[in-house]
């Protein structure tokens, strides 16, 4: 009689396992990078929203103290907002609220950044 080999080759079912086990990871890493684009693209909104109001607000300190007022600037990606509050909180004082909206590019946008100074006379 014959002695049966033993088979080295893998099984139907083995081969079945090691194929999900592989998707699986494929789709983690998918989802992972998926996630981390969508950071990369907010921390880039917010940066760009940032130097916007830092911009806005070094224009403001360049300026005479008389020409300082309020002004709205819309652009296609973004929406500026700058206030000015006279005598306040004391007088011969200006506090400027700089705001800048995204997503959309609106006054009600949830996605905005805020500066705020005060400038003496």
């Amino acid at each position: 009689m014959r002695k049966m080999q033993a088979d080295s080759g893998f099984t139907l079912l083995e081969l079945i396992i090691s194929i999900a086990v592989i998707a699986i990871g494929i789709f983690a890493v998918i989802s992972l990078i998926v996630i981390v684009l969508e950071g990369n693209k907010r921390s880039k909104m917010v940066t760009t929203a940032t130097a916007l109001a830092q911009d806005k607000m070094e224009y403001f300190k360049r300026i005479s103290y008389s020409n300082i007022t309020g002004t709205n600037t819309v652009g296609t990606d973004y929406y500026l907002n700058a206030s000015v509050q006279n005598d306040t909180p004391g007088t011969y004082t200006k506090t400027i609220t700089v705001n800048v909206y995204w997503d959309p590019a609106t006054a009600t946008s949830s996605h905005k950044v805020e500066l705020k100074t005060i400038i003496a006379q």
